[in-house]
């Protein structure tokens, strides 16, 4: 009944019954339909019966429908059309060809046209076919800038503020010329028309008066600088110049009261080629106008100059500066690099082109002056060199994408040094190990900070993401009490991310085996209690090499993760890293070495290539995971399984153990179901492992050197099938 009273009044007749539905029925004066959205029947806010809620779905629905090909672009189209409030046409992406009759109107930024399907006004959203149109050409529109959207905006308000009968329609681009082009009601031509002036000269002299009478004090004044006051002009590229302002910039002295010049201020001199025309000249350096002194003009060519303000720009090859570790270092990141070694200079230089600001590692790479390191203390040696930690003092320079947006440093940075043997003179070798690092983008391979040098031996240093938990070997020991299964699936997991990252670049890790995962502990804070955990990372990229660049004589590695094939002489595959990444499982599943109890010599190669491979107890580790892990280790590498599958099995195993993974199928529970039978068995195996202190065999090695001496005699046999070599000249077997 309340329902009845309220739209009871003068456009309701009355009530009525349908006899089948036995639904009541209102009966209106059609002038009802005059107040009321004829959609959700809402009563109308405004005189001009716009239904706000209705029209801004049909906006939202129909943002599918269209688009510039520029996200940017569409974006901005996008904000405009969610601010329309049912008042004019509403602002649209419009195609080129929807415009007839062009003709131009003066000037040449400006031309009027038909649009052959018109705007879109708000009744009902109807196009108003056939409209006399104004187009403003942006000729500075070739590379869209958040910069000349602004401009966009406050051209679009400016007209709107200077005349309310010229309104915006859209926005459209020359798809010959590539253009953006914004599109007005016929009264702009009007507007254009009182605003143009065809005198050059005078146009500029009107921007340079229009600029000094906004003139606040603040910063230099903005003036016309003959072109005879320059001096000491050096040309550093095409298009930019580096000169000596003899005059120098005016500015106001607060504290004195009055105008004062700096004199012989070194500034740059930006040619705008073929710039003769003033209304070109000044489209172009819109954007670039608050970072400069002024306006020039060489008598020469009759080009107009833009002379700018250096600390903006590098005075070494004129690029923009991005931010302001560049400004303060008054030069750009790649101008920065001036290592006496011209290779190390190039690798630097190639490195910091490489950064990708966006990504998860947006630190800058950089060479590193040796006395910057403290506390220097050793860990251990590996196979080509020693390895120590150490302190960065002035730290790590990263890019900080929140509010100030430029680089900042860490200061007291953790580092790893790893100084690599006999490495006085920059190879090939040393720098394929330093760039092979800037093609992973994945959180589970170690970060590459910068190199460095020992003063006294001269032997190089990779600078590294120091891991405070050490290498899988150490994690083991420290952590063999809580290393269940699903511990272990979750490092495993880890390890075969960084892998399948390496492969997906088309890479192969050559040395993989447990000494280069390493660890670092990461806090997380649940309800109650605060646990440890650790974050696994593939180290020791320097043999790493592309999938086409493996033809070398000499293996290097630990001998049991080392394929048979590569030990019988083949070249390095994908399918080589996946062998290793099978005897990292039996080390996850036993907590053993492979092959700890005897030499790691000719014998072992020889038996690594017959087939023999470590024995693993059936009751520690499920049959699906023993199967996994065998194909692994299968000696036709064409057998092993692809990396895809492999992590496809991976993750099956460790999503089944999780206990927060929430999409479940009867699979993950019978998975789950077999490892926790195996898992009381493992962990008593875990414990008598370290219990027992198994003797590791004095010629048994695991860290990674040369391994041609005890492969040499191993003859290129190519029937793998048949699981056996052909044994020539062994005379200590």
């Amino acid at each position: 009944m309340d329902e009845v009273k309220y739209n009871c009044g003068n456009d309701c007749y009355g009530l009525s019954h349908n006899p089948d539905t036995k639904i009541y029925i209102f009966v209106f004066n059609n002038r009802y339909f005059e107040k009321y959205c004829d959609k959700c029947s809402n009563k109308f806010k405004h005189e001009d019966k716009w239904c706000n809620s209705c029209q801004m779905n049909n906006i939202k629905n129909n943002f599918t429908k269209w688009t510039s090909g520029n996200e940017k672009i569409d974006d901005f189209i996008r904000e405009e059309q969610l601010k329309y409030d049912g008042k004019g046409a509403i602002f649209e992406w419009i195609q080129y060809n929807e415009f007839t009759n062009i003709k131009e109107i003066g000037d040449n930024c400006s031309t009027i046209a038909i649009w052959k399907d018109g705007p879109l006004i708000y009744k009902k959203l109807i196009k108003k076919s056939h409209e006399v149109v104004c187009l403003k050409y942006l000729f500075n529109s070739l590379y869209i800038t958040s910069e000349l959207l602004n401009e966009v905006e406050l051209h679009l308000k400016k007209v709107d503020d200077d005349d309310f009968w010229i309104k915006g329609y859209g926005i459209s681009q020359n798809p010959d010329t590539k253009i953006y082009i914004l599109v007005f009601n016929e009264n702009y031509f009007n507007y254009c028309c009182d605003k143009c002036n065809n005198n050059g000269i005078e146009k500029i002299d009107n921007f340079i008066r229009e600029k000094q009478l906004k003139y606040n004090g603040n910063g230099p004044m903005f003036e016309w600088i003959p072109y005879n006051n320059f001096i000491n002009i050096e040309k550093i590229k095409k298009d930019v110049f580096t000169a000596i302002w003899k005059d120098g910039p005016l500015y106001h002295s607060k504290t004195e009261g009055k105008y004062k010049r700096k004199i012989n201020e070194k500034i740059l001199l930006k040619n705008m080629y073929d710039s003769q025309n003033a209304n070109s000249f000044l489209n172009k350096i819109t954007f670039l106008i608050k970072e400069s002194y002024g306006i020039s003009k060489n008598p020469k060519t009759l080009d107009f100059i833009l002379v700018l303000r250096l600390r903006y720009y590098c005075e070494y090859c004129g690029k923009r500066h991005d931010n302001k570790f560049e400004i303060d270092n008054k030069s750009c990141i790649l101008c920065q690099t001036n290592h006496e070694n011209e290779k190390i200079n190039g690798l630097i230089q190639e490195m910091r082109l490489n950064t990708d600001y966006y990504s998860t590692k947006n630190y800058l790479f950089e060479w590193i002056p040796y006395d910057q390191f403290y506390n220097i203390s050793y860990i251990a040696k590996g196979g080509f060199g020693k390895i120590y930690k150490a302190i960065w003092k002035s730290g790590l320079l990263c890019y900080d994408r929140g509010y100030s947006n430029n680089w900042k440093r860490k200061p007291n940075t953790k580092v790893a040094l790893k100084c690599l043997n006999n490495s006085q003179y920059i190879t090939d070798e040393f720098i394929n190990a330093v760039k092979v690092h800037s093609h992973q983008e994945t959180k589970y391979i170690l970060d590459l900070y910068g190199i460095s040098q020992d003063p006294e031996t001269k032997n190089y240093i990779i600078v590294l993401q120091y891991a405070e938990s050490g290498n899988l070997r150490d994690y083991l020991e420290k952590n063999d009490k809580n290393f269940d299964w699903f511990s272990g699936l979750k490092v495993l997991n880890n390890i075969f991310d960084g892998l399948n990252e390496i492969h997906q670049n088309g890479m192969i890790h050559r040395d993989f085996h447990i000494g280069n995962i390493l660890f670092t502990k990461i806090e997380e804070i649940y309800y109650k209690s605060n646990e440890n955990h650790y974050n696994a990372f593939i180290s020791d990229m320097g043999l790493c090499r592309k999938v086409d660049d493996v033809n070398e004589t000499n293996v290097y590695g630990v001998l049991p993760y080392v394929a048979p094939e590569v030990l019988r002489g083949c070249s390095y595959a994908q399918s080589a890293d996946i062998y290793s990444f099978g005897m990292i499982m039996y080390v996850i599943a036993t907590g053993r070495q492979p092959f700890a109890d005897c030499a790691h010599d000719s014998i072992l190669a020889i038996k690594l290539c017959n087939g023999i491979r470590p024995e693993i107890n059936e009751q520690i580790a499920p049959k699906i995971y023993i199967d996994l892990m065998k194909r692994c280790w299968d000696p036709n590498p064409d057998n092993r399984p692809l990396t895809i599958y492999l992590k496809e099995m991976i993750e099956l195993f460790h999503n089944s153990l999780n206990q927060n993974f929430k999409e479940k199928e009867q699979q993950h529970y019978e998975i789950e179901k077999q490892f926790n039978e195996t898992q009381e068995c493992r962990k008593k195996s875990l414990l008598s492992v370290k219990n027992s202190q198994l003797t590791i065999h004095p010629q048994a090695v695991y860290t990674s050197r040369l391994l041609n001496p005890f492969i040499e005699n191993l003859s290129k046999y190519n029937n793998i099938d048949n699981n056996t070599v052909e044994i020539i000249g062994f005379t200590n077997l």
